[in-house]
């Protein structure tokens, strides 16, 4: 989250809106779709839920109209999601409980994996977008220093 923070935090308006090889959609779109599952994840541990519907993400991003907005809808997940995992950090290495999506069900640790998977998977579009169009993407994460993650070769 933080590297995807990072990547666009010097974007303008235009630039974020601009479609992807990623089947047209904008890079305000991709960052709705990374960062609402996380704001979902407290409540699916707690209630074994999780009620993420990707097919409203354009309702979500409606409301975004300028990159200020972008910025302040990725970053208030992001803050929000990392102090519920510092505050919940020992109950989420003792439990792994059980949560039904629209996927069927799935254990917790699963779905945090999935979710980490999805993100990486869209972060190396996004990275390869804006390397394309001449962007500096300063020090970005290396997906590769993440070995574990198993993305398919084919970015788009």
């Amino acid at each position: 989250m933080d590297a995807w923070l990072q990547l666009i935090r010097p974007l303008d308006t235009e630039t974020l809106l601009l479609p992807t090889p990623s089947r047209g959609r904008s890079v305000r779109n991709l960052t709705v779709n990374v960062f609402h599952p996380f704001e979902l994840l407290p409540a699916a541990f707690d209630e074994g839920r999780f009620a993420w519907d990707p097919d409203l993400d354009e309702d979500r991003e409606a409301s975004l109209r300028d990159a200020g907005a972008v910025l302040g809808y990725a970053t208030d997940r992001s803050v929000t999601w990392w102090g519920w995992l510092v505050e919940r950090e020992g109950e989420l290495l003792l439990r792994d409980p059980k949560v039904s999506s629209l996927r069927g069900e799935i254990t917790y640790r699963n779905l945090l994996a999935s979710q980490r998977w999805h993100a990486a998977f869209h972060y190396r579009q996004v990275l390869a977008f804006l390397e394309g169009r001449g962007h500096s993407v300063g020090d970005a994460l290396s997906l590769e220093s993440l070995n574990d993650l198993d993305l398919p070769r084919e970015i788009f």
